[in-house]
């Protein structure tokens, strides 16, 4: 079975600033390798900081908060993704890749209706018309239990509970039908009886 994705030596850094003196260059990654072939699952496990989800980050090529990837080489399919430049990056995320975060409250935007902010990548890409965007998406919040389905897309961030804003976040993820899901601790906001079936949406 080919490598969907293949890390290989990667190295991440930060910037350190200790009270006193001058700033310090830190790797805080130190040459993680793995491989996660097509159909599969590879989860990363270790306490909090250990830096699981700045190495998923590094998977659509991002590092945030002044973390910066200093080595190794990102394998999507086969082509580097690391060297694609701003453009080549930007067309793979959302698209190719998503990256479903832990927090969804801070995820979205207060001032826009979900359902704009779920279709959003669709118009970016122009991989869906508007249309089949919210039929995909209206399919989703079925599947993941979200109550109307048809409707509920209308609805603001706050109007919405915690659960269901972390499940809306899973569906805008599958939306264009991803290569690869990053996944951050994505069902933290949800019940254990809940956490099953969303993990198995196809």
């Amino acid at each position: 079975m080919a490598d969907l994705l293949d890390v290989r030596d990667l190295k991440i850094g930060a910037t350190a600033y200790p009270p006193g003196e001058p700033p310090q260059d830190i790797t805080i990654v130190h040459g993680v390798s793995f491989t996660l072939q097509k159909g599969r699952v590879l989860g990363l496990i270790g306490e909090s900081g250990a830096g699981k989800s700045t190495i998923g980050l590094a998977a659509l090529a991002y590092g945030r908060g002044g973390v910066r990837i200093t080595g190794g080489e990102v394998l999507l399919d086969g082509k580097d993704i690391l060297k694609l430049g701003g453009s080549g990056v930007r067309a793979i995320r959302g698209n190719r890749v998503c990256y479903v975060a832990q927090s969804a409250a801070a995820a979205f935007n207060p001032a826009h209706r979900l359902g704009d902010q779920v279709i959003e990548a669709a118009a970016r890409h122009g991989t869906l018309t508007r249309s089949q965007a919210w039929e995909r998406a209206r399919y989703l919040f079925g599947v993941l239990g979200l109550p109307e389905p048809d409707t509920f897309g209308k609805r603001y961030p706050h109007q919405v509970s915690g659960g269901q804003l972390q499940r809306f976040m899973i569906a805008m993820g599958l939306l264009l039908h991803p290569n690869l899901v990053i996944c951050d601790e994505p069902t933290s906001a949800l019940d254990v009886t809940t956490q099953v079936p969303v993990l198995q949406e196809p």
